[in-house]
């Protein structure tokens, strides 16, 4: 199973026999102590990209404290006779998101005039800064290059799952400076001592140096036992084996103790072939408001037709993200009315 070409049978799960992880227990004492430096702790910063359209380029940066949101020159434009104005001595910034604006929360945010500077508590412009463009994710985001850890952990050999995890990290690295983000994979085969041994010290060296980054980012992918749920944990002669979930868990996890406390964990799991992934999603963004906030998610799902998985048809279903103030409905509003 874990040496296999990408078809949906495989895809979906196999069937594997369960198995104990025999030197978890000694493992563990000993891997609990991987990571002892404390976790780097969040600070307000400056955001390095503009709140609305996320690039950044020359940014106006809210004065206000615990704010520190920042708009760009082409999203908020000032023009150029008042540059001298706003830039004097004194003169403060408000970024259209500070909740000293004050604006209530059952005003729509398009009706509320944002000045944007201001000098003893007045507005330095007589007419409001002409605002461009409309938020790219919901009004309490912030988009800041905190020093973050992006983090792979897969079965051996695995042949699927890479290309999500590939694309986040595209999708990721432009927006750090230099030694602010990091990209690892680590491999793993719990099923003999000597296998155990290679994955618990090369977790344990990952943890070390992981300490100091402000976010962790974790995936964890490999297949699942379609009738027990149990997960694949290695290869013992050629045969995929799987053992239970808490066993397999507690065997990966146990080097990086420290780092999941504040890890963000993404579990890359195939599921039985019956497992109704649409209404898993539709349950969760239902359960978990901060899931739906930032993009729209698409779904994509293999229908097969009976038992025979590789006849059927992909499903694809689109879901919208709203937000009351701003995007009612999934349609953008402007941010501030001419």
């Amino acid at each position: 199973m874990a040496r296999t070409k990408q078809t949906a049978r495989k895809v979906t799960g196999d069937k594997a026999p369960r198995v104990k992880l025999q030197s978890f227990q000694k493992k563990k004492s000993k891997a609990a102590l991987a990571s002892k430096k404390p976790i780097f702790q969040r600070k307000t910063m400056a955001n390095s990209f503009c709140v609305m359209c996320r690039n950044g380029g020359d940014l106006w940066i809210c004065d206000e404290e615990d704010c520190k949101r920042v708009v760009c020159y082409k999203c908020l434009i000032v023009p150029e006779e008042s540059m001298k104005k706003v830039t004097e001595d004194g003169v403060t910034f408000k970024s259209l998101l500070c909740k000293s604006h004050g604006i209530p929360f059952f005003i729509p945010f398009s009706r509320y005039i944002i000045k944007g500077f201001y000098s003893q508590g007045k507005p330095v412009l007589s007419e409001p800064p002409v605002i461009t463009g409309g938020f790219q994710h919901a009004i309490n985001s912030q988009v800041a290059p905190h020093s973050t850890a992006l983090i792979h952990l897969h079965l051996e050999n695995l042949m699927v799952g890479h290309t999500q995890v590939n694309m986040i990290h595209s999708l990721l690295q432009p927006y750090f400076p230099k030694r602010r983000y990091q990209f690892s994979q680590l491999p793993f085969n719990l099923t003999t001592q000597e296998s155990m041994d290679a994955y618990q010290s090369a977790a344990c060296v990952l943890a070390k140096s992981l300490s100091s980054y402000q976010s962790v980012i974790l995936f964890l992918t490999t297949h699942s036992d379609e009738e027990r749920g149990d997960l694949f944990a290695g290869i013992v002669e050629e045969q995929t084996v799987a053992s239970e979930v808490f066993e397999v868990l507690q065997a990966l996890f146990t080097p990086f103790t420290q780092i999941i406390k504040v890890a963000h964990i993404f579990f890359n799991v195939c599921g039985p072939n019956w497992f109704d992934v649409s209404s898993a999603v539709k349950f969760a963004l239902n359960d978990c408001a901060m899931l739906g906030r930032h993009s729209n998610i698409i779904v994509m799902m293999w229908r097969s037709q009976g038992e025979n998985m590789e006849v059927g048809k992909l499903v694809v279903e689109k879901l919208v993200w709203t937000d009351k103030f701003i995007r009612p409905w999934g349609n953008n509003l402007p941010v501030q009315c001419p």
